[in-house]
C-alpha cells in the first residue's frame, strides 16, 4: 500500500484525513488501557481498509492531558510536521503508507513528545492482534514514565530579592592641594664702594 509523498502532504495540509478522538480519565485508562484503545484501533483498521489517512486519538483527560494517537504517514513525522516531510523525501515520490504511534504531554520527556513506527499499513492489517498488543505495550510504559515524572518533586528555584540593595560606590574625592611655592626673589645686595680719596700731594717747601 504505497501513496504519492506530495499527495499525502496536499491531503493533510487540507485536513483531508480521518480525525478521530476518544477520552477516558485516568482511572480508566490504568484499569483497562485495553480496552480504552480498543475503538482507536477499530478506527485505524476501518480508514485502511477505505483507503483513507488517519489520525486516531486517545486523550487521557487530567489538568495536563496524555494524547495518545495512532496516524498513518509515510515517515516519522507527526501531521502537524507534514510540511517537512518532502525535505526527508522527494514529493514525487511513492512511499509505503505506515502506522505510527504517537505519544504527547509535557510530562513525558523534553520534548513533550515522541513517535515510534508500528508497522507498514499492509502489515499492521496481516497482523492486527500482535501490532494492536505492541502498541498497549508501549503506551503502558509510557504512563508510568509520566506519572514518574509528574510525581517527581519539582527544583526549587530560588527566588531573588524583590528589593536589592543597590551598591553605592564612594566616589573618593581626592583634593589635591598643591602648595603655592613663592619664590623668594633673591635681592642682591648693592655693593658700595667707597669713593676712592685723592691724596692731595704735600706741599713744596718754600712754596
Amino acid at each position: 500500500m504505497e501513496i504519492n509523498v506530495k499527495a499525502f502532504q496536499t491531503a493533510i495540509q487540507e485536513e483531508n484525513f480521518e480525525q478521530i478522538n476518544h477520552s477516558v480519565t485516568p482511572a480508566q485508562a490504568q484499569a483497562d488501557l485495553t480496552g480504552a484503545l480498543a475503538p482507536v484501533f477499530a478506527d485505524l483498521e476501518a480508514a485502511i481498509n477505505a483507503g483513507k489517512l488517519i489520525q486516531a486519538q486517545l486523550t487521557i483527560t487530567s489538568e495536563t492531558p496524555t494524547y495518545v494517537r495512532l496516524e498513518t504517514g509515510v515517515i516519522n513525522l507527526p501531521f502537524a510536521d507534514s510540511k517537512k516531510v518532502s525535505n526527508f523525501l522527494d514529493p514525487d515520490s511513492m512511499a509505503p503508507l505506515k502506522v505510527y504511534l504517537i505519544v504527547a504531554t509535557p510530562d513525558l520527556n523534553a520534548s513533550d513528545l515522541h513517535i515510534d513506527l508500528v508497522a507498514d499499513a499492509e502489515t499492521y492489517l496481516a497482523h492486527p492482534k500482535a501490532n494492536q498488543a505492541a502498541v498497549i505495550a508501549e503506551v503502558s510504559e509510557d504512563l508510568i514514565r509520566i506519572k514518574a515524572n509528574h510525581d517527581a518533586p519539582k527544583p526549587v528555584v530560588k527566588a531573588a530579592p524583590a528589593n536589592r540593595a543597590k551598591t553605592t560606590r564612594k566616589t573618593s574625592t581626592r583634593k589635591t592641594t598643591r602648595k603655592a611655592t613663592t619664590r623668594k626673589t633673591a635681592t642682591k645686595k648693592s655693593t658700595t664702594r667707597k669713593a676712592a680719596t685723592k691724596r692731595t700731594p704735600a706741599a713744596k717747601k718754600g712754596e
